[in-house]
C-alpha cells in the first residue's frame, strides 16, 4: 500500500509539518507484521500500521521521540519473546527504521514518489531515506491492478472490498451504456469491449484478471480479447461443466490459459455475493504474497 502511504505522507508534509515514516526491515520468527510494512506517524495523528498491540506502541512513541528531539533516523529493535520488556509472547524479533520527513524538499520527494507509483513505476528508495544510511536501497512497488469483468453482484462486491486492501480495482462490463455505473469509490468503471479491456491490460503492474461474468458467451468474448496479456492471476467463477465449455470454445488457447484458476475463490461454503468476493480475495492476497516472496526486491513483472 505504498502508493496511500506516499500520498498521505505529501498531504502531511504541507507547512513544514515533521511526519515519520517507520518501515519494517527485518522480521525473525513470528511476528504480526513482516519486512515492507508501513505507517506514518506525526505528533496527533497515526495511519497505516506496523503491527499494532503494544509492539507498534513503542515504535509510536520512538517515532514522536524523533520528532520532538529533531533527529532524522533510529533504528529500532523490538522483541516479542516473552522475556522481560518484550513486547510480546509471539516469539519472534522486529527490526523497524524510521525516517523523520519534513520541508519543501521532502514534500516535493514524497509527491514525486506518489506520482511513480501511480504510474505503475517502481520507485527506488535509499538508504537514507528509508532510515538507514549506511544500508541498501528499497524498491517500493506499485498496488497491483485487478481487472473484474463483470458488473454484476458478484463482481461489484469484489470491486468494493478489494480497493481496501491494496489493489488499484477496475470493474469492466459492457451493459454499462445501458444503466448507470456502480458507484463504487475509487473503481474505474469500463465498458467491457475489445479494446477497451486489452487498454486496461496495458499496464506495468502486476495485473489480476477475475472472470465473474453473467453467463459463457461473455467469458469466451473476454478471455479471447485479453489473449495474450501478461498477468499474475487469472481466476473464472462458474461450474466445472461452464468452464470446460469455455475452454472448448477457446482451442488455441491452451498454454495462455493453463494457469488459469477455475472454479476461482477458496472453498470456504461462500453463498451470498459480498461471501464470495471474500472467498476470492483471499486466494489473490495469497497469490500476491507468493509473488512477493519469490520475486524478492527489485524483481521485473514476469511474463505469462
Amino acid at each position: 500500500m505504498d502508493e496511500a502511504l506516499f500520498a498521505r505522507l505529501a498531504e502531511w508534509l504541507v507547512g513544514d509539518h515533521p511526519a515519520v515514516v517507520a518501515s519494517v526491515t527485518a522480521t525473525h520468527g513470528a511476528t504480526p507484521r513482516k519486512r515492507d510494512a508501513r505507517m506514518l506517524v506525526d505528533a496527533d495523528r497515526i495511519a497505516f500500521s506496523v503491527g499494532g498491540g503494544a509492539m507498534e506502541a513503542r515504535v509510536l512513541d520512538a517515532a514522536r521521540a524523533l520528532i520532538r528531539d529533531g533527529m532524522e533516523h533510529q533504528a529500532l529493535r523490538v522483541e516479542l519473546n516473552g522475556r522481560e520488556g518484550a513486547a510480546g509472547v509471539c516469539g519472534g524479533d522486529m527490526h523497524i527504521a524510521l525516517r523523520r520527513w519534513q520541508g519543501e524538499d521532502a514534500r516535493c520527494r514524497a509527491m514525486q514518489i506518489a506520482a511513480q507509483l501511480a504510474a505503475g513505476e517502481r520507485v527506488e528508495l535509499h538508504g537514507e531515506e528509508y532510515g538507514q544510511p549506511e544500508g541498501e536501497s528499497h524498491w517500493l512497488q506499485p498496488d497491483p491492478r485487478l481487472l473484474v469483468l463483470g458488473a454484476g453482484h458478484c463482481g461489484q462486491a469484489l470491486a468494493e472490498l478489494a480497493r481496501h486492501v491494496g489493489f488499484e480495482t477496475w470493474l469492466a462490463d459492457d451493459r454499462l451504456a445501458e444503466w448507470p455505473s456502480p458507484e463504487l469509490d475509487g473503481v474505474v468503471c469500463i465498458d467491457a469491449g475489445p479494446v477497451r479491456l486489452r487498454a486496461a491490460a496495458d499496464t506495468r503492474r502486476d495485473l489480476y484478471l477475475v472472470l465473474l461474468n453473467r453467463d459463457y458467451a461473455t467469458d469466451v468474448a473476454a478471455l479471447t480479447a485479453l489473449h495474450g496479456v501478461r498477468h499474475a492471476f487469472l481466476g473464472m467463477m462458474g461450474s466445472r461443466k461452464r468452464i470446460a465449455q469455455v475452454k472448448k470454445s477457446l482451442p488455441g488457447m491452451d498454454d495462455w490459459l493453463r494457469e488459469l484458476v477455475a472454479p476461482v475463490g477458496l472453498e470456504i461454503g461462500a453463498q451470498t455475493p459480498h461471501e464470495i468476493a471474500i472467498s476470492i480475495l483471499a486466494q489473490l492476497i495469497a497469490r500476491r504474497a507468493t509473488r512477493a516472496g519469490d520475486q524478492g526486491e527489485g524483481a521485473a513483472f514476469s511474463s505469462r
